[in-house]
């Protein structure tokens, strides 16, 4: 893997991707079958944190209609069981008992206006779905709607420090941005610089649109959101066919900063 000279991603081919997520899960290729097609990337993501016991909540920006939305659900109680059935400890028991919450942010109207450059499928409104759908549907994708927190509204209004603080949110454990554009992915961005720590995994939906641009879209906010925050380093942990990306998040806990060489 080389890194990309002046920026905090680190690179690597696809497969080199998929034997480094075998290599962290102790999963031969065989093994891994699940991990691949839709939703893959939630589902390694998944794995990958209930093997490391990381605590923390689940943020989705971006739900629709809830797919990818009940499927982080269901891929996380079913990795924390087989976690929790495979090692019997004090300590993988209190990690198993402090539930995760779901958390869903969108404004439920679909994308919004603008000036942004976008696909034909980008247009203002489009990926619209009310709250009561996207709720009715993930309960009935098997969701405990006792685990679900929503936040409805556009991000440049309802991703606000009072929000957080509201929310009593401090960790996230898997992040899923699906917002499609620029302007959406910025605020987002920033709203949880200090939710992620070491081993947090963030996943872009739609990292490979605009032809793949680093200068447009998903790609444009991140990269500028990692020069802002030189502790934070992505290192690309799983692909999904053309589109969806996960990220490690490599971030030095407090107390242990890296000694300059």
């Amino acid at each position: 893997m080389a890194r990309h000279k002046g920026k905090n991603i680190i690179k690597s081919t696809v497969m080199g991707t998929r034997q480094l997520a075998w290599r962290v899960l102790g999963l031969g290729s065989a093994q891994s079958k699940s991990f691949i097609g839709q939703h893959g990337c939630i589902r390694c993501a998944a794995s990958f944190l209930a093997w490391n016991q990381i605590d923390g909540d689940y943020l989705e920006f971006g739900v629709y209609r809830g797919s990818s939305f009940a499927e982080a659900y269901r891929a996380f109680w079913n990795e924390r069981r087989n976690v929790r059935n495979h090692i019997r400890s004090p300590e993988v028991e209190h990690w198993y008992q402090s539930r995760p919450r779901f958390l869903a942010f969108d404004s439920f109207s679909g994308l919004p206006g603008g000036e942004a450059e976008r696909h034909a499928d980008y247009s203002e409104g489009a990926y619209s779905c009310t709250e009561d759908v996207f709720l009715r549907n993930i309960r009935d994708a098997g969701v405990d709607l006792a685990d679900v927190v929503t936040l409805p509204g556009f991000y440049d209004q309802t991703l606000t420090p009072e929000s957080k603080a509201r929310l009593g949110l401090t960790k996230a454990s898997l992040v899923m941005i699906d917002c499609d554009l620029y302007e959406s992915t910025v605020p987002v961005l920033a709203f949880i610089t200090d939710l992620v720590a070491q081993g947090t995994i963030i996943i872009f939906d739609d990292w490979y649109r605009y032809k793949g641009s680093r200068q447009k879209g998903e790609q444009r906010a991140c990269r500028e959101w990692l020069e802002m925050n030189p502790d934070i380093e992505l290192e690309k942990f799983w692909q999904q066919g053309p589109q969806a990306v996960a990220f490690l998040v490599h971030r030095e806990e407090p107390g242990n900063q890296r000694i300059a060489r």
